[in-house]
């Protein structure tokens, strides 16, 4: 199972002094942007200019009402993959997120709430996937998004079932709400990769936090 850290940075900095302590650890990570309105806290968001250290490959989480500008501004920066999360979309809104992401070659996610039914979000995976090859599923493993330190939604093992079910083929991770019991659990459910924050970063050997949950999930 692969383990991706997720930065919930307040500033560039944040990002950087927290890349350090798991650089040579891993390669991929995930960064979240939120508006403070959709996802909870308000982070630091991209212009497009930065410079992320090229020792790791980088998804951006976007957690916002309005998505589009720093989602280009994320893509500019060189990143492999893009998380959309879909509860508020409207008519069009796929087909523009697939014009976004598309001439960048990224992988997409889309993200899986509890509040949607989850016939809702096969839907949005369905209608993504007939528009664009490169598409993976993120099951939110806690009830608010953008907010680190959650409890963890048992709800979300069911939805890591069904969509594995529905969806084999593709890719599935679980972002919120992990440690070392509940990483098994999603495991044991299916999914193919977690996405950690607190348990990593909250303590003060990140690479200690890292080790256990490989030997957790292996």
């Amino acid at each position: 199972m692969q383990i991706k850290p997720a930065i919930l940075p307040h500033n560039f900095n944040e990002i950087t002094e927290k890349l350090a302590r798991i650089e040579g650890l891993v390669n991929h990570v995930q960064i979240d942007l939120c508006d403070g309105i959709f996802g909870r806290e308000k982070t630091w968001l991209p212009d497009g200019t930065e410079k992320l250290p090229e020792s790791f490959s980088y998804e951006f989480d976007i957690m916002m009402n309005d998505w589009r500008e720093s989602m280009l501004h994320a893509l500019s920066l060189g990143v492999v993959s893009i998380v959309a999360h879909v509860d508020l979309f409207e008519d069009g809104d796929m087909e523009t997120l697939i014009s976004i992401v598309s001439p960048h070659k990224a992988n997409l996610g889309i993200a899986v709430s509890n509040d949607k039914t989850l016939e809702f979000h096969a839907d949005m995976i369905r209608r993504a996937k007939s528009l664009y090859a490169n598409v993976f599923i993120q099951v939110m493993g806690i009830n608010q998004v953008g907010e680190q330190g959650q409890l963890f939604d048992e709800e979300s093992i069911g939805r890591v079932t069904t969509l594995k079910q529905q969806f084999g083929d593709m890719n599935l991770q679980v972002d919120g709400g992990m440690n070392l019991e509940t990483a098994k659990k999603i495991k044991d459910a299916g999914a193919d990769t977690i996405v950690v924050g607190s348990y990593i970063f909250g303590r003060d050997d990140a690479g200690a936090s890292l080790e256990e949950l490989n030997t957790a999930t292996a």
